[in-house]
């Protein structure tokens, strides 16, 4: 540390010391407006550099010198006028596992900025001891992502000098204890008014459309097209706690599912049947509905319904009888199966959804194909004629409410027939199963599954 040198006044002086160095911890006193420190008894001799350089020279003797360093002159000038503190100094949870800083500039005083240090377990002990520090001459402080333990904050006030800094002793502190603020929230069907909770600032989101209907058979004789799942969406939004977010779910196929102006549309319904027709399509959506067969000739499988994202299958044609695994199927080209959106309708929350409705089969020998599995449409169930199915088959043929998912294509026979969630009657058309609704998850904090 550079020393300043003060001369010490008085005549002789030859017995004792040409200076006396006051330490960085010298006792002082302030009396009458002045500091003082102690000094040992007796006098000094004159001051003289290394060089031989007399830096006082003075014809009664008063040419010795009191040294003292700069930073027991910079202690004393803050002891003496002192660097003004922050007052109001407060921590609190801004949103998950962030803190906000609040305090007050001081208004008279010597003042340029606060230096903050952060630590975890215990107060910081000087300007640099802890994981964090941040400076500003603002009032407010909102940190980033922190670790849920108790976290210290000590505030040191500072003044800007040619050299550098001058800091206080820090004697503002403050503790607080992290926490997370985390949540979700999934709205169905309807409409209405989200308040995004208190703490909560930026949110992730998904939204999935309704799921288009099987096809309508006007026909006994074809296949319909199996629903396209509805579209699906994800990302973030920036909010702010209190904000009232506009949302609807759709009940049925067409509208959109809508959350802050953001759309998810619905899956398009399968394609309805005609006698002797030649084609007949599965859905658009999420994914594909899977493709109906046209015309009657034969036995035919519908496609399976697209998933993840993917397009639908096209219509298969079974033939029974050939050795030697007494039957085969092959892939027709007379169907045209729905197109998929082409990315991941699996959410971050790990739900598959907008699964593609299996397209309708044409049979006039055996009963097989069509019904819409709405979530994953591995297979479309199998029905043989004169076997009774399982209720949770008939189930499958319609789309799954919330997941989006598109409705399964009416399966035909030669002799007709309804079947679960299917309306018939003599004087009107096969009614396809409905596509399922789709739905809006909302998540928060940790359960955005993000890393953060």
């Amino acid at each position: 540390m550079s020393n300043v040198f003060i001369p010490l006044g008085g005549a002789g002086g030859k017995n004792r010391g040409n200076s006396f160095y006051i330490s960085d911890t010298a006792p002082t006193a302030e009396i009458l407006g002045r500091i003082i420190t102690p000094l040992p008894a007796g006098v000094y001799k004159k001051f003289v550099t290394p060089d031989g350089q007399v830096v006082f020279p003075s014809a009664d003797g008063g040419d010795a010198v009191v040294s003292m360093s700069k930073e027991f002159l910079k202690k004393q000038a803050i002891k003496t006028f002192g660097i003004a503190s922050i007052t109001n100094f407060s921590l609190s949870m801004f949103a998950h596992k962030q803190v906000r800083l609040t305090w007050a500039k001081p208004d008279r005083g010597l003042f340029s900025g606060i230096h903050f240090v952060f630590k975890y377990g215990s107060m910081p002990t000087s300007e640099t001891d802890g994981f964090m520090v941040y400076d500003s001459a603002d009032v407010h402080y909102e940190t980033a992502r922190l670790e849920e333990r108790e976290l210290f904050v000590r505030a040191y006030s500072y003044v800007t000098v040619k050299d550098g800094r001058w800091y206080d002793e820090g004697a503002v502190s403050a503790r607080i204890t992290v926490t997370g603020i985390s949540g979700s929230v999934t709205l169905s069907t309807g409409a209405g008014t989200w308040t995004v909770p208190d703490g909560v600032r930026k949110i992730r989101y998904i939204l999935v459309g309704h799921g288009g209907n099987g096809g309508v058979g006007h026909s006994n004789s074809s296949g319909t097209g199996g629903g396209g799942g509805g579209y699906f969406t994800t990302g973030y939004l920036d909010v702010t706690p209190g904000q009232q977010i506009n949302w609807v779910v759709p009940s049925s196929q067409g509208a959109a599912t809508s959350f802050a102006g953001i759309v998810a549309n619905s899956g398009t319904n399968g394609n309805d049947s005609y006698y002797m027709q030649n084609v007949v399509y599965g859905g658009n959506g999420g994914s594909g509905g899977g493709a109906g067969q046209g015309r009657y000739y034969g036995g035919f499988i519908g496609g399976d319904g697209g998933v993840n994202g993917g397009d639908g299958g096209q219509a298969m044609y079974y033939q029974r009888n050939v050795q030697p695994h007494g039957y085969v199927v092959s892939p027709t080209q007379n169907n045209t199966a729905g197109i998929g959106q082409h990315t991941s309708t699996t959410g971050f929350n790990g739900v598959l959804y907008s699964g593609g409705g299996c397209g309708g089969g044409s049979l006039k020998t055996v009963q097989e194909g069509g019904g819409g599995i709405s979530v994953d449409s591995f297979f479309a169930p199998r029905l043989y004629r004169n076997t009774s199915p399982r209720p949770e088959e008939y189930a499958k043929a319609c789309g799954v409410n919330g997941l989006g998912g598109g409705g399964g294509g009416y399966k035909m026979s030669s002799t007709g027939g309804g079947d679960y969630n299917y309306d018939e009657s003599s004087s009107g058309p096969y009614v396809a199963s409905p596509g399922g609704a789709g739905c809006i998850y909302v998540a928060w904090g940790s359960l955005m599954n993000d890393g953060t």
